[in-house]
């Protein structure tokens, strides 16, 4: 006779795992810290990349001003700025992605979590079956 309880478990689980459970996998390979330090590496790099983009955008619009500057020698009041809100942004930056990767480990942690008490739960009912069966021969 078909259990509709192990059937919705078994679905549940098999849904898990040819869905988000490929990619919390994946993330249940790293220990919490290095998950994050390994993501907040490369946020660095894009954020220093977008930083450079825009500041190569910047130099393209500004292009005469920034040449009168250089030639009089007034550069290091722009250099100085542009130094204080690349630190600012790389900080708000950082800041940002530690708490989304770390929102992020801890909600796959939920779903294996969940997905580790349904097994232990489909496992309890087929020992609960073989006993019922044991006792009935």
């Amino acid at each position: 006779m078909i259990n509709r309880d192990r059937v919705r478990t078994m679905t549940r689980l098999a849904i898990y795992e040819e869905g988000q459970g490929v990619a919390d996998d994946k993330m249940n390979g790293y220990f919490k810290n290095d998950y994050i330090v390994g993501n907040m590496v490369g946020s660095f790099v894009s954020g220093t990349i977008a930083c450079l983009l825009i500041v190569f955008v910047y130099c393209c619009y500004y292009y005469d001003t920034l040449m009168i500057r250089v030639f009089e020698n007034q550069i290091g009041g722009l250099v100085r700025t542009a130094l204080t809100l690349y630190a600012a942004f790389m900080v708000f930056f950082l800041a940002v992605s530690f708490f989304v990767y770390r929102w992020r480990y801890n909600a796959t942690r939920g779903r294996l979590d969940r997905y580790r008490r349904r097994l232990e739960h489909l496992k309890e009912s087929y020992e609960k079956e073989d006993k019922h069966v044991d006792k009935r021969f």
